[in-house]
């Protein structure tokens, strides 16, 4: 991972913000890390000489919209050409079922928190593209919802980058801090889920 890093850094020494498009662009799709690694990755690069804080941030965000916009063309393209997705191994049948259950439970609202998961945050985009849904609602909830959850990792990379100057560390600080985002999560689903439960079951103790 280290030389992961230093490579990104070299490249970007030598080609600027459009090397750090093209690394974002890029990373969100296909990276073996976790997207809010990367997004606090970011963060660190910014305490660099190479670029400033502020460019850099909407740099990054550029490549989350470029992000949103592929998937939600992908989506539209097979849904406006009725074409079939059949094979259920197939990673767009994955996102396709999992965007299509949260757009039946929750709407369009969907988009305004799959940003903040895993996985949903690439079927959420292409769900919505695939029903059709117009690009402009699309981009306006999910769009908002995506610049505060790049915002929170990106300044959280950038606090530790200029605090923490050993990569290991900064790696080890930040896997920290998602596991504690993770439970506190956890922790909030769990008595979320326990409310709606003895909600549910009120009704039928009367």
């Amino acid at each position: 991972m280290m030389v992961a890093f230093t490579e990104m850094i070299s490249f970007i020494q030598s080609h600027g913000y459009m090397a750090l498009f093209l690394i974002f662009s890029i990373g969100l799709f296909f990276f073996p890390v976790p997207n809010e690694i990367l997004l606090m990755s970011g963060g660190l690069i910014a305490t660099t000489a190479y670029v400033d804080p502020i460019p850099a941030m909407f740099v990054v965000y550029a490549s989350i919209l470029v992000h949103g916009t592929s998937l939600y063309i992908v989506g539209h393209f097979l849904g406006t050409k009725s074409i079939p997705i059949k094979e259920e191994r197939s990673i767009w049948y994955r996102r396709a079922l999992k965007g299509k259950e949260l757009l039946d439970r929750y709407g369009l609202k969907a988009a305004s928190f799959s940003y903040f998961f895993p996985f949903i945050r690439h079927a959420v985009p292409f769900s919505v593209g695939l029903s059709a849904i117009a690009y402009q609602r699309f981009a306006a909830i999910g769009f908002s919802s995506a610049f505060v959850w790049m915002n929170l990792y990106y300044w959280i990379g950038f606090h530790y980058g200029r605090s923490i100057k050993d990569w290991s560390s900064f790696v080890q600080q930040l896997l920290y801090t998602l596991i504690g985002i993770a439970v506190l999560f956890g922790i909030y689903t769990f008595i979320k889920y326990k409310r709606e439960r003895h909600r549910k079951q009120q009704p039928n103790d009367q």
